[in-house]
């Protein structure tokens, strides 16, 4: 059913192995807390290998009406540990309520640095306040500190730009995001801008095959090859359809290549919004994970081979069978038969965690929006044995088979 990842180990060179490596003794499936994040949606993770440790911060928990959420952004910070499980920790300074923002890992800092999202008061509607502003999460003190107010000749506020940061330039970089405050009309934005912690925010130009103008893409960062990653998204306008191309911006040129058209370069993941897009060092591939395709959400798992620039089907997951909507005289609602699921996969979903550590992917959270929830569940994929193990059971967001229940509808 699954076509497992083959990995080149024994040409690695030895830290790689030290560093992607766990205690053997550690149980990754372990949970001993009792402490777990509420349903989110909205979020983002970013893994630190030296404390054992992924940092998850804010997002969105409001309800969601016809695939729609409404505003209930959060301003907690929690730490997921493999063999033990989340914890909620403090910090008297700390982001502003949020959701749809960007996170890039500095290695050498043991730090995850944060900009931008969007907020509006919960249970209100009209337009979002969006930031600009740029934070950093300290993994030895567990601490937030402000990096940038946003200030001055900082990029305009926006939410779900790309962020990634250069080690060797000791700059943070971010691409794209949408700079609207409105959610009905989406503005999306294609600058590069740079920030030093001496300088401050630079705009900078970029040449070569870019990606056309688009919001809700996928995005990773590439450090041996420092290169932002930049997959699939959409228009901005609801209605057209999705895209499944991919490029790469190299940030030593800031020249954008494509890697894949997504069409005739041969086979690859459908089209889709919000894919969760990976960094997988061992393999020196990238991963993608579910997102939201242009008939439902996803949750099957691809490889890109970035030196062949060919995509291989990894687990497919779901799969749609052409049954129309409509379900106990709703229109709108979803039919059981809808999907055909593979119920040892997780729940489809788009706008949660996927991170990888360990050589394993960890997911958390996300919308499912056939079934208008969030989810709260946590799970990791085994690469080496091309398995997904679930940790912690989703207390909202399943569908009724992976709930074991009994339902006309794919949800009801």
């Amino acid at each position: 059913m699954s076509r497992l990842l083959i990995r080149p180990l024994l040409l690695l060179p030895v830290f790689a192995l030290l560093v992607s490596c766990p205690d053997t003794s550690m149980d990754l499936d372990r949970i001993e807390s009792t402490e777990r994040p509420g349903k989110l949606s909205e979020v983002l993770g970013v893994a630190d290998e030296l404390s054992n440790s992924i940092m998850l911060f804010g997002g969105n928990d409001a309800p969601i009406v016809a695939q729609t959420p409404g505003a209930a952004f959060r301003d907690d910070t929690w730490i997921f540990e493999p063999g033990f499980g989340w914890t909620e920790v403090s910090s008297a300074e700390h982001p502003s309520a949020r959701g749809r923002y960007a996170l890039a890992y500095d290695e050498a800092g043991r730090r995850a640095l944060l900009f931008a999202g969007r907020w509006r008061e919960a249970n209100t509607t009209g337009l979002y306040d969006l930031y600009n502003d740029l934070w950093q999460f300290d993994f030895v003190t567990r601490s937030w500190s402000l990096l940038d107010a946003g200030e001055g000749d900082a990029p305009a506020g926006r939410y779900y730009p790309a962020g990634a940061w250069d080690a060797e330039a000791q700059t943070f970089y971010t691409w794209g995001g949408a700079t609207n405050r409105s959610g009905v009309v989406i503005e999306p934005s294609s600058q590069l801008w740079a920030w030093t912690a001496g300088g401050g925010w630079s705009e900078v130009e970029t040449t070569g095959n870019a990606p056309s103008t688009r919001a809700f893409f996928g995005s990773s960062y590439d450090p041996r090859k420092n290169r932002i990653l930049v997959m699939a998204g959409q228009v901005g306008d609801f209605q057209t359809l999705a895209y499944n191309d991919f490029f790469a911006l190299d940030l030593d040129d800031f020249r954008w290549r494509e890697l894949h058209n997504g069409g005739s370069d041969g086979e690859a993941p459908s089209t889709r919004m919000h894919p969760g897009l990976i960094y997988d060092p061992l393999a020196e591939s990238y991963l993608v994970f579910g997102g939201h395709t242009d008939i439902g959400d996803a949750n099957d798992l691809w490889s890109f081979d970035p030196g062949d620039k060919l995509w291989q089907s990894v687990l497919p997951g779901d799969s749609f069978t052409g049954e129309p909507l409509g379900c106990l005289g709703n229109p709108a609602e979803v039919p059981a038969g809808y999907v055909d699921q593979d119920l040892s996969v997780l729940e489809r979903r788009h706008r949660g965690m996927a991170v990888i550590m360990y050589d394993n992917i960890w997911v958390f959270g996300g919308m499912h929006a056939e079934c208008s929830d969030q989810l709260d569940d946590t799970w990791r994929y085994s690469i080496a044995d091309g398995v997904w193990h679930e940790l912690i059971e989703a207390r909202t967001g399943e569908s009724c088979l992976r709930r074991n229940e009994d339902c006309e509808c794919l949800c009801l």
